[in-house]
């Protein structure tokens, strides 16, 4: 097999599929996806046999198909796939009437597409199956307990398919001839099978909005099945839910963002409902079934985001350029947590999220007022940013300084005191500075994203040189931090702790993650609600900055700004 792959490898593959002919256009009306232990299958439902072609550079990880005489009614998206064959799918219209639809695989490998007839209630279909690369099959079935596999009708009604003379013959697109279902996954656009025990039932919904998506998230006892209905409506969204209670009656619960004007939720049949989102503008859909995590129970997410408001918060963000230019110095505050994930809780139900949110704010207020420096914040509302995003956000500010900021949290009443960490490639300072990094590291599951691998840079050494120096200059920022610190409250640790903090993995930028108090300590969660406290701990900061921006004007050997 891997003699075969490189000997094509130099040439190209073009696999041509025409059925259909004479049909009407058909639309795209879904896209589903089910991972499985050998390979992940891909279904476009179409409502009429599809024309289409397939486009691949044998070796290359990328999958190229466009669908001749197509229509999307929800324009280009991208669907984030992150299982151990592919990275994401990507759809957008090509010319008038064609579509392309891009896989980024994990790494080049076998892949098999052919077209299934409408069956037992189902449209045309065209399947895309891309296996695991070689050495890289398990052969282990991995089982969810009380949920059969999801499977395809047999490919014996797939349509015959008219291939033109390849440049190249690809490796073997046959899987073996057993092969067990794949089974569904962190779906997207999929059928989710109904649990042979018992019912679900939805407990509560809830909505964060964000400034350019807004997240849904459905509390559950159990977990249902779901289905992604075909859009029918460009402005309406519908979720089939199978096997769940939900209270007597329809329910409406008005959101009025930018994204989503309602959500209502109907009971159909017996122990089966609708959820609907009505949009305010055409916007993408990602769905994800979360099983229970620490205190949470089994959640549907759904996060509708709308792509002309994302492309205007990023040419904001990049906008600082001009700022830059006036020797003017980028400072990023990132308020940990938000949305689904309060962070820690004090005994008075103080949140993490709202008081760092408050000392954020404070934060850019001082830095702004001093005409030398601009602030922005990672999240400006109660709402979620993943760990990655976070950093991003950060680098399309083009930050000179990231500082995150947390309040602390523990088992015991009588822990207290500030502290402040730093990146480690290298290991944690010691066992509790590793805890606390597992639990920040945490939030993106607690907020309801989905734990998907972060790729490396290929070109490690470069990138660990300046992670490096990133490093040190924290260091040095965080040393100067402390000492202002220690002035408003008592530190525990004289200097900065160091462990892998996902949200300090920024190379371009000295970062710090300052976890202001202890929210859980009865005295300091009452500081950290008052105001006076809240003005000393980011003067403090400020402080900080201020002394540290001349050092890193001098190593530049650029002017420093009088602050």
């Amino acid at each position: 097999m891997k003699k075969r792959w490189l000997l094509a490898g130099i040439l190209g593959l073009w696999v041509i599929g025409a059925v259909g002919e004479g049909t009407a256009a058909p639309r795209l009306m879904g896209i589903r996806r089910f991972s499985g232990p050998e390979f992940t299958r891909v279904v476009l439902d179409l409502e009429a046999p599809p024309t289409y072609e397939v486009h691949s550079v044998v070796g290359s990880s990328i999958l190229s198909i466009s669908l001749q005489k197509v229509t999307l009614p929800q324009g280009g998206r991208e669907i984030q796939i992150e299982d151990r064959v592919i990275h994401k799918i990507r759809i957008d219209p090509a010319q008038k009437d064609e579509a392309r639809v891009v896989f980024s695989l994990v790494q080049p490998t076998r892949w098999k597409v052919f077209v299934l007839r409408p069956a037992e209630g189902k449209p045309n279909r065209l399947v895309i199956d891309v296996f695991r690369p070689t050495g890289e099959v398990t052969g282990k079935v991995e089982k969810q307990e009380g949920k059969p596999a999801v499977t395809e009708p047999n490919e014996e009604a797939r349509l015959p398919v008219k291939t033109e003379k390849p440049l190249a013959k690809p490796a073997d697109p046959q899987p073996p001839e057993k092969k067990t279902p794949p089974k569904a996954e962190e779906p997207f656009r999929e059928k989710v099978p109904v649990p042979a025990r018992g019912v679900a039932r939805l407990a509560e919904i809830r909505h964060w909005s964000a400034p350019e998506h807004t997240q849904v998230v459905a509390d559950l006892e159990g977990t249902p099945a779901y289905e992604v209905l075909p859009q029918m409506e460009p402005l309406v969204y519908t979720l089939q839910l199978r096997g769940i209670l939900i209270p007597r009656g329809t329910h409406e619960i008005p959101v009025g963002d930018q994204v989503i004007e309602k959500i209502r939720v109907e009971p159909e049949g017996m122990n089966e409902a609708k959820l609907s989102l009505f949009l305010i503008q055409p916007s993408r859909l990602n769905v994800l079934l979360l099983n229970s995590f620490e205190n949470k129970p089994n959640r549907l997410v759904i996060e509708v985001s709308r792509p002309d408001l994302q492309a205007k918060e990023k040419e904001q963000r990049e906008s600082t350029r001009e700022i830059k230019a006036r020797n003017k110095r980028i400072v990023v505050i990132d308020p940990g947590h938000g949305g689904d994930d309060p962070g820690a809780i004090g005994p008075r139900k103080a949140l993490e999220k709202d008081i760092v949110l408050a000392l954020a704010q404070n934060l850019q207020r001082i830095l702004d007022s001093t005409g030398e420096v601009r602030a922005f914040l990672t999240r400006r509302g109660d709402y979620f940013v993943p760990l990655n995003d976070r950093v991003k956000i950060a680098q399309e500010y083009g930050a000179d300084l990231f500082i995150s900021l947390h309040a602390n949290g523990s088992r015991s009443r009588q822990t207290r005191g500030t502290s402040l960490y730093c990146l480690s490639l290298k290991g944690a300072s010691d066992k509790a500075t590793q805890l606390l990094a597992e639990k920040e590291n945490a939030s993106d599951m607690v907020g309801g994203t989905s734990l998907a691998p972060v790729q490396k840079d290929l070109d490690t050494i470069l990138l660990d040189l300046e992670q490096t120096h990133a490093i040190n200059e924290s260091l040095q920022l965080g040393g100067l931090a402390l000492n202002e610190m220690g002035r408003v409250n008592r530190v525990q640790f004289s200097q900065p702790r160091q462990a892998e903090f996902a949200v300090l993995k920024g190379p371009e930028f000295p970062s710090i993650l300052v976890e202001t108090a202890y929210i859980t300590h009865p005295t300091e969660e009452m500081l950290l609600r008052k105001k006076g406290f809240q003005d000393r701990i980011c003067q403090a900061i400020a402080a900080a900055v201020k002394r540290y921006i001349p050092i890193m004007a001098a190593k530049e050997g650029r002017p420093a700004a009088r602050l």
